[in-house]
């Protein structure tokens, strides 16, 4: 009989090591943090997808938001994003050409999708 409690009572140490070494592996996972910034992401995409649709300032749009635009992947959303900052609002659509990575065929194709001022 006391070769049985001495059994249950490693089997039940050994149980209690385990639970804790799940619960510290989960508090310390940086994949906690990844899960965080991807639903933060996921919620500034769709904020801006409820937006109204057309025409994106893009005087005052967010990347999130620039990237609703057909032809604007992340990169170019972040250039725009970016001059803006350096050099300030845009004047016309057609000052997106000082912008790296848009070029007269992308303005042509996204003139239709984007403003300079309220509308």
């Amino acid at each position: 009989m006391k070769s049985y409690s001495k059994q249950i009572k490693i089997l039940a140490a050994i149980g209690i090591a385990l639970v804790a070494a799940v619960f510290l592996v989960a508090a310390f996972s940086p994949l906690k943090n990844q899960a965080t910034f991807q639903s933060t992401a996921v919620a500034e995409t769709a904020q801006a997808e409820t937006e109204a649709p057309f025409p994106v300032n893009i005087n005052t749009a967010s990347e999130a938001r620039l990237q609703t635009v057909p032809q604007i992947g992340e990169k170019t959303a972040k250039a725009i994003v970016e001059y803006r900052a350096q050099h300030g609002n845009f004047t016309t659509v057609d000052d997106l050409l000082n912008v790296s990575g848009i070029g007269e065929k992308t303005l042509e194709s996204i003139k239709e999708y984007i403003c300079v001022d309220e509308k």
